[in-house]
């Protein structure tokens, strides 16, 4: 395969697996807060679909940030000089993604998991710090794979001829 076919498909699969995560990450919140905040859950049934679907949702993210980093790396060593500067950026930012989400399960998630199992137990002060946490980590790390996602999609620099 030539470096500009490796180049097109790996930008294609970078801009659409971006794209992807962001989507799927703000669904994953909206959904999990309606089950969290819904009358229809006991705060043990809540503990029980968080100790559920988290570990998917990081599993799926640390997965998602491997590969954008690897399409990133790929997008970045095939570009033209007119593109590299901004696919390093791209690169650095998913890495930078992948980092905080991995600290944030590593750091956050896996203690907050301990506070609610068994499920059903009070809400501590340390579950309610652990919480805001969480909440302030995905902000960021979605918002950095959100800039790298819009800076993938914008068009590619051509360069320009010579007079």
């Amino acid at each position: 395969m030539t470096g500009q076919k490796r180049h097109q498909i790996s930008l294609v699969l970078l801009r659409l697996l971006l794209a992807a995560w962001i989507g799927a990450a703000v669904l994953y919140v909206i959904t999990s807060v309606a089950e969290q905040t819904s009358l229809l859950f006991d705060s043990v049934s809540r503990d029980q679909l968080a100790t559920i679907r988290f570990p998917l949702y990081y599993g799926f993210g640390l997965g998602i940030h491997v590969a954008g980093v690897v399409f990133a790396f790929v997008v970045w060593n095939t570009s033209t000089p007119e593109n590299r500067r901004r696919f390093l950026v791209i690169f650095l930012l998913v890495l930078l993604s992948g980092l905080l989400i991995t600290l944030d399960y590593s750091f956050v998630y896996l203690p907050l998991q301990q506070l609610i199992t068994p499920p059903g137990q009070v809400r501590s002060q340390q579950f309610v710090q652990l919480h805001m946490m969480s909440r302030h980590a995905n902000e960021v790390h979605l918002t950095v794979m959100l800039i790298a996602a819009i800076l993938a999609s914008l068009p590619l620099r051509v360069a320009e001829p010579p007079e």
